[in-house]
């Protein structure tokens, strides 16, 4: 390479470096980013119906300490790793970053652990509903010809219904958005903070041993209403501009992952 190529490559670098300083995100693109992160944490709303039939609920503790530690560990070093080899250019799913050909091979390889999520989210949410519709029968074991009905019948109709959601937010991203936003703000963030104060706190709020805990949830239940207000926002926002900007059609059609 003579001197010319040599400055010319550095005068391009140059402007890449401050092309990327000079561009500026909107709030709803950098609320999007932040509700992404939050959905990580959507195992809160397995809690409930776990609890429920367990021999010693408070157990259950255990599970989502391990499970946070564990998450918190492989998602930072995965997001890391991603953002140090791809860099600000990197597409959701992340998987689309490597490649038309290594990502059809890794959604390949991934397509069995998306239908197990898939179907655990399924299960706890119709798992919830059946226990409540059947709170005090013996049909709430399932294990009768009304409870396998009636299961069955509920896992059908909440997979049609996660398939319309899906297909009328066709955007990956705002599509965890909005979920986020609606669902895990509150069953992560402010049911936790409010059943505290009103189920669990004994003693006043203000008492001295309570006020580091009256502090956290006070934070928690702050942080959770935040993301359900903006997150709303930002969602509904980026999906009527996404719409207008021509990246699909209308809803019920194919969209480019990115």
């Amino acid at each position: 390479m003579d001197h010319d190529e040599i400055v010319q490559s550095r005068y391009a670098d140059a402007n890449s470096d401050k092309k990327a300083q000079d561009e500026s995100i909107t709030f709803a693109e950098a609320f999007i980013a932040i509700t992404n992160i939050v959905f990580a944490y959507s195992f809160a709303v397995c809690q409930f119906s776990f609890m429920d039939e367990m021999h010693t609920p408070k157990d259950y503790v255990k599970s989502i300490w391990a499970l946070g530690i564990i998450e918190i560990f492989i998602y930072t070093l995965t997001g890391a790793l991603i953002y140090a080899f791809v860099g600000q250019e990197v597409r959701s799913p992340a998987l689309l970053s490597a490649g038309p050909t290594v990502s059809k091979v890794a959604f390949g390889v991934a397509l069995p652990v998306i239908f197990i999520s898939g179907s655990i989210n399924t299960t706890v949410v119709g798992r919830y509903i059946h226990g409540r519709m059947y709170k005090d029968s013996i049909v709430r074991y399932i294990n009768t010809k009304m409870g396998w009905i009636t299961w069955l019948a509920l896992i059908t109709v909440i997979t049609v219904i996660a398939w319309i959601i899906a297909e009328a937010i066709p955007f990956f991203s705002e599509l965890l958005s909005i979920s986020s936003s609606l669902f895990i703000s509150g069953f992560t963030f402010y049911f936790p903070a409010i059943m505290w104060f009103m189920l669990i706190k004994e003693g006043k709020w203000n008492a001295k041993e309570n006020l580091l805990k009256s502090a956290g949830n006070g934070l928690a239940f702050v942080i959770g209403i935040v993301v359900l207000v903006c997150g709303t926002y930002a969602s509904i926002e980026e999906i009527n501009l996404k719409f207008r900007n021509g990246t699909v059609s209308s809803p019920f059609s194919c969209a480019p992952l990115a």
